[in-house]
């Protein structure tokens, strides 16, 4: 009993420590906006595109103001499509009937790509790879939908349908279906969720009939719906890498993948949804694993910590992000409001692990608790990068040039130019603005010394004293599109009497 005390006792102080001294300057800082039953967006489908737009700036104004760095939007809830596509259609929760464009016509992914990289925020184009209909039932489907147009493609669950995943021509579309997002828009990554094979019911023999045609030699049906998955992510890791390899790649998995695992006795997703993250880390198929971690720390049956440190243990040669239930945490009938900081402090704490994605982004919006308070004033006070990836480029942008700084009546007005490309042809796409006493030790892993991070290369800082002189050394450095930091910083102090 005494060592289980102090186990937890140093578990607390280690806690308190992260939660009180850190500032650290890469840490991911996800959000899943869930457009799947206006989840989080757009609230309706049956209000204006005008509407939309402005729902979703003002979404996204507060996911960056509690410091998010990178929204993962969902683009396709069922083989539909919010984005203009010419293989799937217009999503259904976006204008009340799917296969209808907005109108007045505007692109939601195209425009949220350009809000998130305006506010600083990376994107990750969120593909649902199999689900073909949530409920049958549900509304009517557009004629060129695929339960439609290649009903030898689906598995019936009751009202439920999805594609299967043992068809080569399934592997074929759901590849096409991202390699046109992939090479159409600017996007920062590309993300999958957990819903593999169903949930429930759990597949018996629906699929029996593909396993005959395309076993590919496996005798056992579990290993071959396996590896039906895997076979399709390695797939798409390829394209990626070809295509544009600076796009991440990244999956959520249920947090529990088999109980004698972790020391957890819940669902099991290995051998229900025939999910197998080893195989991803062992062929080096993610950038980043974000294993959903629902639970308590302490939960009676799945652990929070146990599963935590699980998963930090087996994830090697890629990110581990921790997905975190914030919707039911911050709930208000929800009793210990302090549970999401004590996991974000515990990971924090726990070696191998890079951030964390909150499910769901409605949970910061509306502040659900003082969420997103919260997150201001304590857990994200001080801004942070998402964490480099040097497997897919470690080659540093230059250094930005002729920092000229100036004021108006308002404003300390920042300008530099844009440094040449570096040695691998890649230009700078955005910049760090540090600000820093005069005589001050010049420390750039002091994220509490980060003014901003911005695309362009002017910035106007409402940084002017209330009253007196001022004199500060402001420091910027350049960043490529996976966070490489510029070797060196260009700087210049400002005096103001």
């Amino acid at each position: 009993m005494k060592r289980i005390l102090a186990i937890g006792l140093i578990l607390i102080l280690t806690i308190n420590f992260y939660s009180q001294q850190y500032k650290g300057k890469y840490e991911f800082r996800g959000a899943w906006v869930a457009t799947v039953a206006n989840i989080d967006w757009p609230s309706r489908n049956n209000i204006t595109s005008g509407n939309q737009v402005k729902e979703l700036v003002v979404l996204f104004d507060s996911l960056k103001s509690a410091g998010i760095n990178a929204v993962l939007f969902q683009i396709r809830t069922e083989c539909d499509a919010f984005y203009e596509s010419e293989i799937e259609p217009w999503s259904y929760y976006l204008t009340e009937r799917q296969g209808i464009a907005p109108e007045p016509f505007f692109d939601p992914l195209e425009f949220a790509i350009k809000e998130a990289h305006n506010h600083g925020m990376e994107l990750h184009a969120w593909f649902n790879p199999y689900r073909a209909s949530r409920d049958i039932e549900n509304f009517k489907l557009a004629e060129t939908h695929v339960v439609k147009s290649h009903p030898d493609w689906i598995l019936e669950f009751g009202k439920y349908r999805m594609l299967d995943p043992g068809l080569p021509a399934v592997r074929e579309h759901v590849l096409k279906v991202m390699s046109d997002v992939l090479t159409r828009y600017d996007i920062d990554g590309i993300h999958f969720d957990d819903y593999f094979y169903p949930y429930t019911p759990k597949v018996s023999n629906e699929d029996s009939l593909t396993f005959a045609r395309f076993n590919r030699g496996f005798t056992d049906i579990d290993d071959w719906r396996r590896d039906n998955i895997n076979l399709l992510m390695a797939q798409i890791n390829a394209v990626i890498k070809a295509v544009k390899p600076h796009v991440k790649f990244g999956i959520s998995p249920f947090g529990i993948v088999r109980n004698e695992y972790s020391g957890t006795d819940g669902f099991n997703s290995f051998d229900i949804l025939y999910c197998d993250p080893m195989n991803w880390i062992d062929n080096k198929i993610l950038d980043y694993m974000n294993p959903q971690i629902y639970w308590e720390i302490g939960h009676s049956k799945a652990d929070y910590a146990k599963l935590l440190h699980w998963w930090a243990e087996i994830t090697k040669d890629m990110h581990l992000y921790i997905g975190q239930y914030s919707s039911r945490m911050m709930a208000q009938r929800y009793e210990n409001k302090g549970e999401i900081g004590a996991q974000i402090n515990l990971n924090r704490a726990t070696e191998n692990v890079h951030g964390s994605v909150f499910f769901s982004a409605k949970s910061i919006g509306f502040n659900w608790s003082g969420m997103a308070d919260s997150m201001k004033q304590s857990w994200y006070k001080y801004p942070a990068l998402t964490p480099p990836m040097p497997w897919k480029d470690s080659i540093k942008p230059n250094v930005p040039r002729n920092l000229e700084i100036e004021a108006d009546s308002l404003s300390i007005i920042v300008n530099w130019e844009e440094p040449d490309f570096a040695e691998d042809g890649e230009y700078a796409s955005k910049y760090i603005v540090y600000k820093f006493n005069v005589g001050e030790k010049i420390n750039l892993d002091d994220a509490s010394k980060i003014l901003a991070i911005v695309h362009s290369a002017t910035i106007y800082l409402d940084d002017l004293p209330s009253e007196g002189s001022c004199e500060f050394r402001y420091v910027v450095t350049a960043l490529d599109k996976l966070n490489n930091e510029s070797a060196s910083y260009a700087e210049k102090v400002f005096s103001m009497e």
